[in-house]
């Protein structure tokens, strides 16, 4: 079966509905929810733990793979974001749990993606402060992944690259190099969406070269580049506004 579902992109957080295929054993630098579409979705993680539920929540960082084979609805949020703050917050710190779908954004099945996708974004309670530093040093490596470097972000933001570094790991809670990659995909991911090859798409994103972004894309997601195009192709795929 393939991932011939719908993706769309926000400003901080992409969702994805429609059939679960095959993927590898991964991990994702953003939070994950998973939502069952119908019955529910099954979670295996790298320790043999088998997780089962309606509703799912993967930190990031945490090894795992999907194993359902139904409809399911996928929503990462970056780890800066308010809506990663609020998911984590109801995990208690393990790093996947099983919650109650009421604890969640519900997802009705006539509401288009987008929608639904900019409604989540907006509904966390919380507000996320990060160091201004920090705040300064991700919108410059947002700009265009790949074009500069953690040096020259830490030299924008004033720290040095060591205290950049640990002040990322310390309030997003994974290394910055490890986001860094997350935005390459997030960019050249969007690429995809528009239409672009495969090697423009991984240009795009900042990657060195294809099998780079190949490399990336099965490390987090546990597919290959070639099976996000096909999903691109079979589904509707666009951005939206949070």
């Amino acid at each position: 079966m393939n991932w011939a579902g719908e993706f769309v992109f926000g400003q901080s957080a992409a969702a994805y509905r429609g059939p679960s295929a095959d993927n590898s054993f991964h991990a994702h630098a953003a939070i994950q929810l998973v939502l069952a579409g119908t019955g529910e979705a099954t979670i295996n993680a790298a320790d043999g733990r088998v997780f089962v539920g309606e509703a799912i929540v993967i930190r990031p960082l945490v090894v795992h793979a999907l194993s359902s084979r139904t409809e399911v609805i996928l929503l990462y949020a970056e780890p800066q974001s308010m809506l990663a703050s609020h998911l984590q917050s109801l995990t208690q710190q393990a790093d996947i749990s099983i919650l109650k779908p009421s604890a969640v954004p519900r997802f009705e099945p006539s509401e288009p993606l987008d929608r639904w996708l900019a409604r989540a974004s907006r509904s966390s309670p919380q507000r996320r402060t990060f160091d201004a530093r920090l705040a300064r040093a991700l919108d410059f490596l947002s700009c265009e992944p790949g074009s500069h470097s953690i040096r020259d972000a830490a030299m924008q933001s004033g720290l040095s690259e060591s205290r950049l570094r640990a002040l990322a790991r310390a309030q997003l809670g994974l290394p910055l190099s490890t986001w860094l990659i997350w935005r390459k995909l997030e960019r050249a991911a969007r690429g995809i969406s528009e239409g672009e090859s495969l090697s423009m798409a991984a240009v795009s994103g900042g990657f060195a070269d294809q099998a780079h972004f190949a490399r990336a894309m099965r490390r987090m997601f546990g597919i290959t580049p070639r099976s996000a195009q096909s999903s691109a192709l079979s589904g509707g795929n666009r951005s939206v506004q949070e």
